[in-house]
C-alpha cells in the first residue's frame, strides 16, 4: 500500500524546495495547487464558479481568470468556503486517482492549505516546513510574485505556526542553510523507506 505523506507549511516556508528534493530522489510528488489550477479549466467547475462569483471572472474565451477569481473568492471566510466547496471535491478525486496509479512505498502530497481544510485526516503523516516569519516574507517578496502587502493577506488566510506544530508528525526547519534542509529530507526518506518499503 502506497502511503500518503502530506507536505505543508506557510507561504515562503520552502515547501516547493522540499518537494523538489523528494522529486530528485524519485519520490512521486503531487502539487495540489497545480491540480487546483488545472481544475479551473473544467467546464463544470467553470460553470459553478461563474454562478458563485459572476461572469466577469471569465475571459473572452470563457476561461477563469485566476487573479479576478482570487480577488472575489478570498474576500472573507464565507467566499473562501464557497470556493473550497466547488474545488475541493474535484481536487480530492484527482488526488485519489493519482495515488492509485503510484507504486512507490510512499508519495508526497504538497498541500499549502492542508490543515486549514482538515485534510490531514486522509494522510498517513504530515510534514510541516517551518521558517522564521521575517525570512518567509523576504523570500516571497524577492521571488517577485507578491509584495509585502499581498504576503500579509495570504498569511491571514493560513493557520499559524502553533497549530502547524501541533498537527505535524514531522517538522523540517528551513531557516538555515540548504544543506541542512537536504539532510533532514534524506533522513526522513531513509526512515520511510525502512518503515514502508
Amino acid at each position: 500500500m502506497t502511503r500518503r505523506i502530506a507536505l505543508t507549511g506557510g507561504i515562503g516556508s520552502g515547501k516547493s524546495t522540499v518537494a523538489a528534493m523528494f522529486t530528485e530522489i524519485n519520490v512521486p510528488v503531487l502539487d495540489l495547487d497545480q491540480v487546483g489550477h488545472r481544475c479551473l479549466d473544467g467546464l463544470v467547475v467553470r460553470e459553478q464558479l461563474q454562478a458563485a462569483f459572476g461572469a466577469d471572472i471569465l475571459d473572452v474565451k470563457g476561461f477563469v481568470q485566476r487573479k479576478k477569481l482570487a480577488a472575489k473568492a478570498f474576500l472573507d471566510t464565507k467566499t473562501t468556503q464557497q470556493l473550497n466547496r466547488i474545488l475541493h471535491p474535484v481536487i480530492l478525486a484527482k488526488e485519489k486517482i493519482w495515488v492509485a496509479q503510484q507504486s512507490a512505498p510512499y508519495v508526497i502530497i504538497e498541500a499549502p492549505v492542508l490543515l486549514e481544510s482538515a485534510g490531514e485526516a486522509r494522510m498517513d503523516a504530515v510534514v510541516v516546513v517551518m521558517a522564521d516569519l521575517a525570512l518567509r516574507r523576504q523570500r516571497v517578496v524577492e521571488r517577485g510574485y507578491q509584495d509585502a502587502a499581498a504576503f500579509e493577506q495570504i498569511l491571514k488566510r493560513q493557520c499559524d505556526d502553533v497549530l502547524r506544530r501541533i498537527k505535524a508528525d514531522y517538522i523540517l526547519e528551513n531557516s538555515g542553510e540548504l544543506r541542512v534542509l537536504t539532510l533532514q529530507v534524506m533522513t526522513l526518506h531513509q526512515q520511510w523507506m525502512r518503515d514502508y518499503g
